[in-house]
């Protein structure tokens, strides 16, 4: 009995998998003597699954799949919630969260504690306030503003700040909306993300002299309304330019590909493109980081800053800023300069080291799940 009760309490459920990080998180808190899990809805996509080993509730009808889901909560001490808690503000879902919202209170009471993890920019800060950013830039240029409504988000502001006892996040934007902890969360096993990669030759890349970079941007979702978050048409548009002037350059884009595959992709090329417009680092980066490419993302000088006053790794951080207006002269350097990318390419490896290290980061994880009240 004195076991199995020491096991319930370090027991912990990935609701939702916030990529390979939950995964890796989840492995290595396993190898740390807990329960861990990941569990995903019917419809989550395989080819977004880092591994199959994950919890998937059997039922293809999508109120009683929400309502399962939640109910297998009650078996693990803790829960990391990745993406929006609340089901939305009409009449049906409020009924449905004010259902579930009892639900997870009563297990609160019982000792469990619940971890929210937003999946992106409306699950942590307000549309309102994202309209100030860059004088409505960022909303301007996201194909998801039209369905996004302050309603349906401070309704999910009121479920986390009702069930949650914190929140992390990982860029350097900051929410007034709930309690926020800074933790070195995302994470990377760096024996699966390392430079010297070896590659299966059902994804060799042809032999090419060209500088390749590699910049996804036919993802679903990426580009709804004409609108592309990424900033992609301005990267096209500098690749070709770099062309006209006689640089040996190709652009990549990669679509259907395993995300658990992509690697083998992504450390073929000379430089990694994320995104210009956002102002915040994603997954793309991060793996680049890791892979020890050079890499491109607009890095907002506020959001660095901030986060350079927690983690002292990130005052060097290698990433390369750069907007719209700025990507071709950064590209260009990087493309012109052989020493600078390999520069780069170093300081991202060891960067990884220190940031994304699911090894160390693991720690910080157990020792915030360990110290909620």
């Amino acid at each position: 009995m004195k076991a199995a009760f020491k096991q319930s309490n370090n027991s912990v459920l990935f609701f939702n998998p916030d990529y390979h990080c939950s995964f890796f998180l989840r492995d290595e808190l396993r190898n740390r003597g807990w329960v861990a899990e990941v569990s995903v809805s019917t419809t989550y996509p395989t080819l977004l699954l880092w591994t199959d080993d994950v919890i998937r509730v059997k039922n293809k009808i999508k109120l009683i799949n929400f309502v399962m889901r939640w109910a297998q909560v009650w078996k693990f001490k803790y829960v990391i919630h990745y993406g929006r808690m609340s089901s939305g503000s009409n009449w049906p879902a409020k009924c449905l969260d004010h259902l579930i919202m009892g639900w997870a209170r009563l297990l609160r009471l019982l000792g469990k504690r619940y971890v929210y993890v937003p999946s992106g920019c409306r699950d942590h800060v307000s549309k309102a306030d994202w309209l100030k950013v860059d004088e409505g830039n960022v909303c301007g240029n996201c194909g998801f503003e039209p369905n996004c409504r302050d309603k349906d988000n401070s309704q999910n502001f009121k479920f986390v700040r009702s069930v949650a006892s914190t929140a992390l996040f990982w860029d350097g934007h900051q929410t007034s909306e709930f309690k926020e902890t800074r933790i070195r969360y995302k994470s990377f096993d760096l024996s699966f993300y390392r430079p010297d990669l070896v590659i299966p030759s059902s994804h060799m890349w042809q032999p090419s002299e060209d500088i390749r970079i590699l910049h996804s941007h036919s993802l679903d979702g990426r580009l709804l309304g004409g609108k592309n978050i990424k900033g992609t048409p301005f990267v096209i548009d500098a690749v070709d330019k770099l062309k006209a002037e006689g640089h040996k350059v190709s652009l990549v884009n990669l679509t259907g590909i395993p995300s658990r595959e992509m690697r083998f992709h992504q450390v073929q090329a000379d430089i990694i493109v994320d995104q210009l417009i956002y102002g915040g680092y994603g997954s793309t980066a991060l793996e680049g980081l890791a892979l020890g490419k050079p890499v491109i993302c607009f890095i907002r000088p506020a959001w660095k800053s901030f986060l350079a006053s927690i983690y002292p790794e990130w005052a060097n951080c290698p990433i390369i800023s750069a907007t719209t207006e700025t990507v071709f002269h950064e590209l260009r350097k990087l493309v012109t300069d052989e020493g600078y990318r390999n520069q780069k390419s170093l300081e991202g490896r060891v960067f990884a080291e220190k940031f994304l290290d699911v090894k160390k980061n693991v720690i910080e994880l157990e020792e915030l799940l360990l110290s909620l009240a």
